[in-house]
């Protein structure tokens, strides 16, 4: 008797990626197909890109099992992640980025891994980890922040944003986050007993631009204010 499918709901917000989104279904469908243990929907969820990102998304549900999240405006990574949690029915969920920056050649070891973990980590801080053009200036902000993170979590890379989970790990918790480092705080309030991180190659992007910015700098240094207090809170 077969095992059942891992049923994931593989979620990417998005904002002007219309030549990306094609290429990222490709890209992780091609790779699935050769795992038939692994039932995948992607869920695209759109700020309202004014390129047409979600007009292509939604052209794609004929192809692939696809769902398209149209949201009014650009609201945020972090909420775009928690529409996706809320608009999947399944017990599997994991986060990629539009930008095809996250290699999906990863995808089955992630997900597989879930059948004796609670969560599953891209990570590009393991020694065989590499980051694609990584400006100097990018590398010592990311180095800082992981960094502090890291004390609040034991993760290499607790800001990864490629992760996968077991929807338990949430636990009718909510969250708060509106920037683009959900994962901390998944991993600071989130139920879960073991996790285990993997590397890959941070690929550079292709067709789009970083969307990070002082703004989102700043909502991270909040995050990890918040979530020092919440921790000293907990004991």
């Amino acid at each position: 008797m077969s095992e059942p499918q891992l049923q994931v709901s593989l979620i990417t917000p998005s904002y002007n990626e219309r030549e990306n989104i094609p290429l990222l279904a490709e890209e992780i469908f091609s790779t699935i197909e050769a795992y038939p243990e692994i039932d995948l929907e992607l869920i695209v969820v759109d700020d309202n890109s004014p390129d047409g990102t979600g007009d292509v998304a939604d052209a794609l549900t004929d192809q692939y099992p696809m769902q398209v999240v149209h949201r009014p405006g650009k609201l945020g990574l972090g909420s775009a992640v928690m529409d996706g949690f809320a608009r999947s029915k399944r017990d599997y969920l994991g986060v990629i980025d539009a930008d095809l920056s996250h290699d999906p050649a990863l995808l089955p070891r992630l997900i597989l891994g879930l059948k004796e973990y609670d969560l599953a980590i891209g990570s590009r801080f393991e020694p065989e980890s590499r980051v694609e053009k990584w400006a100097w200036h990018r590398k010592a902000i990311s180095q800082t922040g992981v960094f502090m993170a890291r004390q609040l979590t034991g993760v290499q890379d607790p800001l990864s944003g490629y992760f996968f989970l077991h929807r338990k790990v949430l636990n009718n918790l909510t969250l708060t986050s509106s920037g683009y480092k959900i994962l901390l705080e998944i991993l600071v309030k989130g139920d879960y007993d073991r996790f285990f991180e993997l590397p890959y190659v941070f690929r550079n992007r292709q067709f789009s631009s970083s969307k990070l910015n002082m703004k989102e700098y700043l909502l991270f240094t909040k995050q990890l204010i918040t979530f020092w207090l919440y921790k000293t809170k907990q004991g």
